[in-house]
């Protein structure tokens, strides 16, 4: 069994109790996959660099979680199936990695001033 983190980006329109659901049925297929949850992070509403699906905004979570190779696979076709998963993505990292201890910085990015050739 694999220690991995999950980055998952869900459409940033859904009411709470829709979020909420689609929270549950993650949890539940990962646990049906043979995986256990170590950590669960919500990372807020961020904007996207470049629009998915017509949005421009995205809600990220992170789930650090234990879990088989193979299930993965399992895992990722759950994600493509759901219209609500705008992305996601599946890092392997080392057995005692505990994840990140805060959430990450909103980046601002300046305007572009000047003229591109």
């Amino acid at each position: 069994m694999g220690r991995y983190e999950n980055v998952i980006i869900i459409n940033p329109d859904l009411s709470k109790e829709e979020e909420d659901e689609l929270l549950k049925r993650i949890r539940a297929n990962i646990e049906k996959a043979g995986g256990n949850i170590v950590k669960m992070d919500d990372w807020s509403v961020r904007k996207l660099a470049y629009s998915i699906k017509k949005k421009d905004r995205g809600h990220y979570f992170f789930i650090l979680l234990d879990m088989e190779e193979g299930n993965l696979t399992v895992l990722g076709k759950f994600y493509k199936n759901i219209d609500a998963v705008l992305r996601y993505m599946f890092v392997r990292v080392e057995d005692d990695e505990k994840g990140p201890e805060k959430e990450p910085e909103q980046v601002v990015f300046d305007e572009l001033e000047g003229e591109f050739a």
